[in-house]
């Protein structure tokens, strides 16, 4: 099976040009943006952006890319170096062969010799070569592997703190919700405690005018029958004056008429 490349994670091919892979890169980062609603809990989402702007900062660059097209090629040539190596085998025994052997004609002479062992040692320094890079390759695939992991862990961290938050923010919100519910409540009360006492003082004011005007009512009633009274006995005093005047008249008039024979007064 063969390995992802960078081209496969900007999903563009080796001969994209640099505004494919600009266009590529401007998609897919909009597409794993962790800020979109769809990627809210999808902490891969944040590990495939990583990669992708990873993918760009090589592919994005020209000398970076053609250092990485140069590596691409060596890694594909990796399958061909094993035969290579095999093949230089062969040509070493070949060459023991018939220098063992007993020389008819000399056909390996000293240049030829010199040419084939240059030959074996530049196929052999290639094929050593080849493994330190796919060594130093392989190494650079764990090291991404352990990076994507501790994005990713990072990444699940930061969802846990983001969802911890929002349980947070939720709490705090309720409690200002039964807070408040608790103070208007309270208000309630006040409100109609205020509006009971009201209506209380309001029937005790009209009783307190009520008895008021009650007592006003007698008492303009007793100062009626007080004048009534005073004007009557005021009226029985004056006939009682009138009647003592006409009987103080009338013995006035008996005593002159007694002393002088007939009345003055009268």
């Amino acid at each position: 099976m063969a390995e992802s490349t960078l081209y496969d994670v900007l999903e563009v091919s080796s001969s994209a040009s640099a505004d494919i892979i600009d266009a590529a890169y401007q998609r897919l980062a909009e597409k794993f943006d962790p800020a979109r609603d769809a990627n809210t809990y999808r902490p891969h989402a944040r590990v495939q952006l990583d990669a992708v702007k990873q993918a760009y900062l090589t592919l994005g660059d020209a000398e970076k890319r053609a250092l990485y097209d140069r590596k691409l090629a060596l890694r594909g040539a990796s399958d061909r170096a094993p035969a290579a190596a095999t093949a230089s085998t062969a040509t070493l025994a070949t060459l023991a062969t018939m220098a063992a052997a007993p020389a008819k004609a000399p056909f390996w002479n000293v240049p030829k010799m010199l040419i084939a062992s240059a030959l074996v040692v530049g196929v052999t320094g290639f094929y050593f070569q080849h493994q330190h890079e796919q060594a130093r390759i392989e190494a650079e695939k764990v090291i991404a592997v352990a990076k994507a992991r501790e994005a990713e862990a990072k990444a699940l961290a930061e969802a846990e703190q983001e969802r911890l938050a929002l349980l947070r923010e939720r709490d705090r919100e309720m409690a200002a919700r039964r807070e408040a519910a608790m103070a208007r409540a309270e208000r309630d009360a006040d409100l109609r405690q205020y509006q009971q006492d009201a209506r209380a003082n309001d029937a005790a004011n009209r009783a307190l005018a009520a008895a008021e005007r009650e007592q006003a009512r007698r008492d303009a009633t007793y100062a009626r029958a007080e004048e009534t009274r005073i004007r009557r006995e005021e009226a029985q005093a004056a006939a009682a004056s009138r009647q003592q005047l006409a009987r103080d008249r009338a013995e006035l008039c008996r005593i002159e008429r007694q002393r002088y024979g007939r009345p003055i007064s009268c």
